[in-house]
């Protein structure tokens, strides 16, 4: 990905102070509204970092999966061994 650059001000917005990102960095990055970010800094510069949401359960895992259409039944995976469960 190549180094995006733009101009924003930072404002006083009750007792703390924000910054408004440009939509062509924010659409680039894929970020979404009230994503979660890490603030650092690094050489006299902030440094603001996307936290990726981590699934939860086996539907967010799964939440983008597109069905390829090559299965119309469940797969039969053999006889559990070791410790697996039963089904």
């Amino acid at each position: 990905m190549n180094n995006i650059k733009g101009q924003t001000r930072i404002t006083q917005w009750g007792n703390s102070m924000i910054i408004r990102i440009p939509s062509y960095i924010v659409k680039q990055l894929g970020l979404e509204d009230n994503q979660a970010l890490t603030v650092t800094t690094r050489n006299n510069s902030i440094v603001l970092t996307p936290i990726k949401k981590q699934p939860t359960n086996i539907h967010d895992l799964f939440a983008d999966w597109q069905d390829d259409g090559q299965r119309d039944h469940e797969l039969d995976w053999g006889k559990a061994e070791g410790n697996a469960l039963p089904w």
